[in-house]
């Protein structure tokens, strides 16, 4: 079982809270015409969203720092929170504005993603309105480089105070200002494509190499049906395979769900291969439901899957 939490949040998580409106096609549209549905959901998404009610899910206290409208989107995304147990007293609602939409196509027969994305239009959070006051309590920070530049100035005031930081550098998602913000990260892990963009080669021992050049305690690499890869600060190198998935129906959110079982399994105090372990068999579990929050396994579940697997 998890440990008993201290007295503040063991996971804060700065990032963009989104609806996420999830339906499975045959096939992804390639021109004018109709495409049928086949099955379809709405839930709350966003990459340091999600991994935040996975954490939740497995036992961690968390809460979200962000803006949404007051919008209905902004209503489904609050309660969709609550309903996994996130804290939202800092979820601060904006008047008059709209909160973000993500329109995921989900191909039936791979579970390969085609996503149409609406930016809210709520004003992005400033330091001077962050909870600073919960950076001295809270075990780690986890952020994906929204509301910058509050979020470069909230990791480094964490580590001021001696927490740690976690940064989920997703696919497609690189961006150069992210540079300034690494060097704050204890935990840096990225997906395929941020590290080949970050690093410029394919190499996955120059990737790593590159990612730990800001000294972070471990930095990783996510590759999904391929696994995961890790180099610790003392030098130590790891693979984690991925666990197989016998009925895939959706990967929306699996990357997400990794991030936030791996930052459970450290607040519990799982070894960093443990922790890898931990987030793989949670986020393969994950892809066995329609939509990133569609299935967010437990601890026992977890636990159970991973003994399966010997």
């Amino acid at each position: 079982m998890p440990p008993a939490s201290g007295p503040g949040f063991d996971i804060l998580g700065l990032g963009m809270s989104i609806l996420d409106s999830i339906q499975v096609v045959g096939s992804f549209p390639g021109g004018g015409g109709v495409t049928p549905v086949t099955r379809s959901a709405l839930m709350g998404g966003g990459p340091v969203a999600t991994a935040l009610c996975a954490a939740s899910r497995l036992g961690a206290k968390t809460a979200v720092i962000d803006r949404i409208g007051d919008d209905w989107r902004g209503e489904r995304i609050r309660g969709d929170y609550e309903r996994f147990g996130v804290d939202i007293s800092y979820l601060v609602t904006e008047p008059g504005r709209r909160s973000s939409l993500g329109n995921v196509l989900v191909r039936e027969s791979d579970g390969e993603r085609h996503i149409v994305f609406e930016e809210g239009d709520f004003t992005p959070l400033s330091f001077s309105e962050l909870p600073c006051g919960e950076f001295a309590t809270c075990r780690f920070l986890h952020l994906n480089g929204r509301h910058w530049p509050a979020c470069r100035d909230a990791a480094r005031s964490v580590r001021e105070s001696g927490g740690r930081v976690s940064f989920d550098g997703g696919a497609h998602r690189y961006d150069p200002r992210h540079l300034e913000l690494l060097p704050f990260a204890d935990i840096l892990i990225v997906a395929r494509d941020y590290a080949e963009r970050l690093a410029g080669t394919d190499s996955r021992g120059g990737q790593l190499t590159a990612l730990a050049q800001w000294g972070a305690e471990i930095v990783g690499i996510t590759d999904g049906a391929e696994g995961s890869w890790f180099l610790e600060r003392g030098g130590d190198r790891f693979h984690q395979a991925a666990f197989p998935v016998a009925a895939l129906v959706d990967t929306t959110g699996c990357g997400d769900v990794f991030h936030g079982a791996f930052l459970a399994a450290s607040v519990f105090g799982q070894s960093w291969e443990d922790g890898a372990c931990t987030a793989a068999a949670a986020a393969a579990l994950s892809a066995t439901a329609l939509g990133g929050r569609g299935y967010l396994p437990t601890l026992e579940e977890v636990q159970r899957m991973i003994a399966r697997a010997g």
